[in-house]
């Protein structure tokens, strides 16, 4: 199965923009996944979202996104609240610098990911150095 990109971005770096997708290093796409079945008739079950305060099944229309900043404790987010946050993302990764890959402390990485060219980068994406440069000079670069 080909790997499914997890986001399309611009990469950035000086007047340089290279349209590229997001790939997940640690996100198998050879797993397989299941449904819950009931065992009499074979139908396949729902999912049921329950409020434990009330004991009584929750509409979709009736919910709402919290963050929990501490146990229990939640700030809950309107739909506007959330559509601003999505309207200021950049989709933009901003190469600042190139650095030693020694000079970051693993500590600091959250989680792996491959950049691939998007369709339309092949012509932008002959400007970033080759491998053969990056294996002689092994450095990592510093988005924002």
């Amino acid at each position: 199965m080909a790997p499914r990109s997890i986001a399309s971005l611009t990469l950035s770096f000086g007047l340089v923009s290279i349209p590229i997708k997001v790939y997940s290093v640690t996100e198998s796409g050879s797993s397989v996944s299941f449904n819950l079945m009931h065992k009499d008739c074979g139908t396949r079950l729902k999912q049921q979202y329950i409020c434990p305060t009330h004991q009584k099944v929750v509409e979709r229309s009736d919910m709402v996104k919290g963050y929990e900043f501490e146990k229990e404790k939640y700030v809950i987010f309107e739909p506007s609240e959330l559509e601003a946050l999505e309207a200021n993302a950049s989709h933009t990764i901003d190469i600042v610098s190139f650095m030693p890959n020694d000079a970051i402390d693993p500590v600091f990485f959250d989680k792996p990911y491959y950049l691939g060219l998007d369709q339309r980068g092949a012509k932008p994406y002959s400007l970033l150095p080759t491998r053969q440069v990056v294996a002689q000079n092994p450095q990592a670069s510093y988005p924002t």
